[in-house]
């Protein structure tokens, strides 16, 4: 009887030890693939791969582009950019990278439009241009194309290399630390929020409405500066947390991403590495080191 009790025991072991096996085998199968769109600068061509794995590239030429125009849809794996023409006019380009051709061409006479997001909710394209002496905000329909709105705004400082859509407002840090929350269909100011200490190269988390970027503390210059990783309270303007970047010194104005998954601050190196630092920790967990000229990176998910 005893032998029986323990033979059912030692079964009834390696039942759970084989659905725990399944059960992760089927997470790590399920897990997300990590991809990255960005612009080889030295080429002008839009490059798409994955990473963690082969590496392998696909690219579109693009020729000249508008820095900080560009936008991921990752709903059908399209990237945005504005391009000037050779008659001086500008257009806004959309590719389809895994099938890399270009799917649509918007033109925008005058328009550069740069500090560009995307209301997904809307399928609206939205950015600043400046012309004659006067910034104006300027939203765009995607489904076919037409201008929305086109509005002057004022605001009476330079912005800086942080900019985001938070639910139906566009927003901008301008300097003295100051956020600045826009009705992007009027240009009417709707707010400002004062923060507690200053953020460069921002994203916005929406699940947790928090503020994620880097400060420098030290010139330039400086080899002995240190890079700190803060987040914000947008609701207050306060820091909630305040971390070491460990292992870098130097990073590129307006390239930087956010991977919720990982809870990840993504930066790019001056060396063409793209960095994951962890948001509470500042711990570097993933580098990958590339091999073309980088800008206008974004970064996001797939499955595999």
């Amino acid at each position: 009887m005893r032998q029986r009790v323990n033979l059912l025991g030692v079964w009834l072991l390696a039942s759970v030890m084989c659905v725990v096996f399944i059960s992760c085998n089927k997470d790590k199968d399920t897990k997300s693939q990590l991809n990255l769109t960005a612009i080889d600068g030295k080429a002008s061509k839009v490059v798409s791969m994955k990473l963690q794995k082969s590496m392998d590239k696909k690219t579109f030429s693009i020729g000249d582009h508008v820095c900080t125009s560009t936008i991921f849809d990752v709903r059908n794996k399209t990237f945005g950019y504005g391009y000037m023409g050779e008659d001086g006019n500008y257009v806004y380009r959309i590719v389809d990278v895994e099938a890399g051709v270009e799917i649509k061409q918007i033109p925008l006479l005058n328009k550069g439009i740069n500090l560009v997001v995307l209301d997904t909710i809307r399928n609206t394209l939205i950015g600043r241009y400046y012309n004659a002496g006067i910034d104006h905000v300027l939203t765009v329909n995607l489904n076919d194309g037409s201008i929305i709105s086109d509005n002057p705004f004022h605001v009476s400082v330079g912005w800086y290399a942080t900019y985001f859509l938070k639910d139906n407002e566009y927003v901008s840090l301008r300097s003295g630390n100051v956020l600045v929350f826009i009705n992007p269909y009027t240009g009417d100011v709707i707010r400002t929020l004062n923060l507690e200490e200053g953020v460069d190269n921002g994203v916005y988390d929406r699940k947790n409405n928090r503020l994620i970027g880097v400060f420098p503390n030290g010139a330039i210059e400086d080899e002995n500066k240190i890079i700190y990783i803060i987040t914000v309270d947008l609701n207050t303007g306060k820091t909630l947390n305040k971390v070491i970047a460990q292992g870098i010194r130097e990073y590129c104005a307006f390239e930087s991403d956010y991977d919720a998954e990982t809870n990840s601050y993504i930066l790019l190196s001056d060396k063409h590495e793209v960095l994951f630092f962890d948001v509470a920790t500042g711990k570097l967990n993933e580098k990958y080191q590339l091999d073309f000229e980088i800008t206008s990176l974004k970064v996001w998910r797939s499955s595999k």
